[in-house]
């Protein structure tokens, strides 16, 4: 399992040094909100990724829910949708764009463009597909904890390339066969 950042701020922002004013306070506060939910978000395409199915209950309140139009569920029905999903395929990146943050007290919105690779070998020599789309997501704190509670995804385009020969004879580092037992994984973990 790799290591995920805190997401439990201190307290309160007033803990904090410097802090006696409250519109510091407030301010400190949004910006460590966002920081966290931020991490989330980095967090939920590491996880994906790497296949850290141990860390996915990290991120959710038990109780969210998921919209993928192929799929919609509760997180347990997710967590196998996504398992299922995402061991199909032996390369995967999860790019996000910055994501679009709003907060109200504990609860939080959050847009977040994203473009994902995904390559399957079979039937060989394999395809590469492409999605272009968005993360719409909900957020709540709960005892200074900030976790997703909502996600939809939204597809704004998608294609399949189909490969003409094997890649893996080349020279560079590739991301095939990513997950938390693979070598590269130590590279993730601190000292």
């Amino acid at each position: 399992m790799l290591e995920p950042g805190p997401r439990t701020p201190p307290a309160s922002a007033a803990a904090l040094p410097g802090t006696s004013d409250p519109a510091q306070t407030d301010v400190i506060a949004d910006l460590v909100a966002r920081a966290r939910i931020t991490d989330l978000i980095a967090d939920y395409a590491q996880v994906i990724d790497w296949l850290d199915w141990d860390r996915l209950d990290s991120l959710f309140w038990p109780e969210a829910q998921f919209d993928f139009g192929m799929f919609k569920g509760d997180f347990g029905a997710y967590r196998d949708f996504v398992k299922a999903l995402e061991e199909g395929y032996s390369r995967r990146l999860h790019m996000f764009t910055l994501p679009s943050i709003r907060i109200s007290g504990e609860e939080a919105r959050i847009d977040v463009g994203c473009v994902i690779v995904c390559r399957t070998a079979e039937p060989a020599p394999g395809s590469d597909a492409t999605f272009w789309g968005r993360y719409l997501l909900g957020a709540q704190q709960r005892g200074g904890e900030w976790r997703l509670s909502e996600l939809t995804y939204v597809l704004n385009l998608g294609g399949v390339n189909p490969r003409d020969g094997d890649d893996t004879g080349g020279p560079m580092n590739l991301g095939d066969g990513l997950s938390v037992a693979h070598p590269y994984a130590k590279k993730l973990s601190l000292p």
